[in-house]
């Protein structure tokens, strides 16, 4: 079968759909995408404020990101890309200290001298080790607290895995903190190891708004507020998805949503996989984001060693983001992901608001409050894949067991970081699955 004639509906439209529909119409598929928001994006997604889109929960594009810079000037959208120097602090025992420098690191308060040379260790075994497998056999206390020591863990690592994994650290490997050393450090330029990120005016959508123009060009169609009811599944084989009440055939369906959301919508699919789909654990998160008249400090993430403190780090995008293409505001996101168990997933805002304020004026007590205009509340259930030790034989394949049903999503990725770089490169993988795969199609068993 020509790979023209093919007709693939692709679920989900956030970074990786739009990319991957982007990819396939290259090849000659005939796509459509259906996403059940009002706008593209998923977690890439805006939020209209102001006149203005502000991203709903914030991103990085590294200068090391190079699938991601790819795709930005094949988009044409090059010219509103902007590379920046960004820095970093830590916040310890009321105090905040840089740690950008070699200077900054070599008179970092929270640690000793010979602690500082080991946490100096840890970064450079990171650099040196490139066995993903042996780092994922290893629980990541036991690795870091190898290198590192008891000192540096419970001053830095063991307050960064609390930000990071939330009650889940304990069951993590030693993959998650080796991947973003080594990703860090891809964007240290020059001997002042200067930190260099990227950002694109008005946002992650930026991207997704132009790549989807692209694939519209392309053939690609696109239906939005189009909420998946099922994927349609006959004698073993997909052959359409049903929305709106009506079955719209198709030669494959691609799913990129989060596995338990795939699993949901796949009833006639074998038991054994719908319950390998239902047992991916995520981490969702709670991202309290403030709209601010004036800068609040000089770092674009302040990490908290301090485990009172409900939010995990302080993350002000317009540190990186110039002030001028959100219309003069200062951006800043209060993150906190949670455990499936966690009960602050079901506070209301209020209570979130009054709780993060608080922990906010004992961190920042000479900022003045009027100077915050807006404080939103940002949640999102399925973010951050956990993989936790010993069940790396569990990650979904891209070919399902379901014939010409695939697959794609951030529990996918593993080992890599669930980032738009990792994201997109990944779409590569899904696209030298599925293309070879085509001429064995029988359309003229399933008309359409």
């Amino acid at each position: 079968m020509a790979a023209q004639s093919a007709r693939v509906a692709v679920v989900g439209g956030g970074i990786m759909g739009v990319t991957l529909a982007y990819k396939l119409a290259q090849h000659g598929l005939d796509v459509t995408v259906y996403e059940r928001g009002e706008n593209l994006g998923g977690l890439a997604g805006y939020m209209p404020y102001d006149g203005v889109r502000m991203d709903r929960f914030y991103h990085t594009i590294l200068s090391s990101d190079m699938s991601m810079q790819t795709l930005i000037e094949e988009s044409g959208v090059k010219d509103k890309l902007h590379f920046t120097a960004t820095k970093q602090g830590f916040y310890d025992n009321g105090q905040i200290h840089p740690f950008n420098t070699p200077v900054d690191f070599l008179r970092f308060p929270p640690l000793n001298l010979f602690q500082r040379f080991r946490l100096g260790l840890q970064v450079i075994a990171a650099q040196f080790e490139s066995d993903w497998e042996k780092m994922d056999t290893q629980p990541v206390e036991k690795w870091l607290l190898r290198v590192s020591g008891r000192g540096v863990y419970n001053k830095v690592w063991k307050p960064l895995l609390r930000a990071k994994f939330d009650s889940t650290a304990e069951n993590v490997p030693a993959t998650y903190i080796w991947s973003r050393l080594r990703r860090m450090m891809g964007t240290r330029e020059g001997v002042t190891s200067t930190e260099m990120m990227c950002y694109l005016e008005n946002g992650y959508y930026t991207l997704i708004e132009a790549l989807a123009k692209k694939a519209e060009a392309l053939g690609v169609t696109f239906h939005l507020r189009a909420a998946i009811e099922e994927i349609v599944i006959e004698d073993g084989r997909a052959v359409g998805v049903r929305v709106g009440g009506q079955t719209q055939p198709y030669d494959a369906v691609i799913s990129t949503l989060a596995s338990p959301i795939l699993g949901g919508l796949i009833p006639n699919a074998p038991a054994d996989f719908r319950a390998l789909l239902a047992k991916q654990q995520y981490l969702g998160v709670l991202c309290p984001m403030l709209i601010l008249k004036e800068r609040l400090m000089p770092y674009y993430v302040l990490n908290i060693t301090d485990d009172s403190i409900p939010f995990t780090a302080v993350v002000e995008t317009t540190n990186l983001i110039d002030p001028q293409h959100v219309k003069g505001y200062h951006i800043v996101y209060l993150p906190k992901y949670i455990a499936p168990d966690n009960d602050m997933a079901n506070w209301p805002d209020e209570q979130v608001k009054a709780e993060w304020l608080k922990h906010f004026r004992r961190m920042f007590p000479d900022y003045d409050e009027r100077s915050i205009v807006e404080f939103i509340v940002q949640r999102a259930r399925y973010v951050e894949p956990i993989r936790p030790m010993g069940t790396r034989h569990e990650i979904p394949p891209i070919k399902t067991p379901v014939s010409r049903l695939y697959m794609g999503n951030t529990v996918m990725i593993y080992p890599e970081l669930g980032n738009g770089e990792a994201v997109t490169r990944y779409v590569s993988r899904l696209v030298e699955q599925i293309i070879p795969e085509i001429p064995a199609w029988n359309v003229a068993a399933h008309p359409v």
